[in-house]
């Protein structure tokens, strides 16, 4: 029976649970920093193919540029975190949990060094909000949530959307 229970968990969460889209990402980060023009991407491109047309499609759409770091090895995160920083990003945004911009290392190089630079991080999971980045999004089905780091928002003297506050769960780190 509990077998039974957790299959029926399991699928429904799996059935009903999405992730966000890259213009639901890219609206909330305009909601925070509602002036901002660029957003830096850091990611394996040869395993993400098609990437970079998709979001320069929602980038478009939401009156941002896109300018990407392509991360092929762990070696390269602060060298393409540097490039992409001093292109004048106003936010960073971690795509995928499972590219190497995600790695423990890299994540604690990116997170720790936005914040010395003062860049927000849009990240992929609530762990990695935990961790320092300053939101997630999770869709399921109509309802989306929103995880916030409220240190981070603080230290970057960044504040909820007064439209997002009921939907937004605070993160501890």
């Amino acid at each position: 029976m509990r077998k039974i229970l957790f299959l029926l968990v399991l699928f429904h969460f799996v059935a009903f649970s999405q992730r966000a889209t890259p213009l639901q990402y890219l609206f909330m980060m305009k909601s925070f920093k509602p002036d901002m023009q660029k957003v830096g991407l850091l990611c394996d491109l040869s395993k993400n193919q098609g990437l970079v047309e998709k979001l320069q499609k929602a980038g478009f759409s939401a009156g941002v540029k896109i300018v990407v770091g392509d991360v092929k090895e762990l070696k390269d995160i602060a060298q393409r975190f540097n490039e992409v920083v001093k292109g004048g990003v106003d936010f960073l945004w971690i795509f995928d949990s499972q590219d190497v911009s995600a790695h423990p290392i890299a994540r604690e190089y990116i997170l720790k060094n936005s914040l010395l630079n003062k860049i927000p991080v849009a990240v992929p999971s609530v762990e990695m909000v935990k961790e320092g980045g300053l939101f997630t999004l999770e869709s399921t089905g109509e309802e989306l949530k929103i995880f916030v780091n409220d240190k981070i928002a603080n230290a970057l003297n960044l504040t909820i959307p007064e439209n997002y506050k009921e939907r937004v769960q605070y993160v501890a780190n």
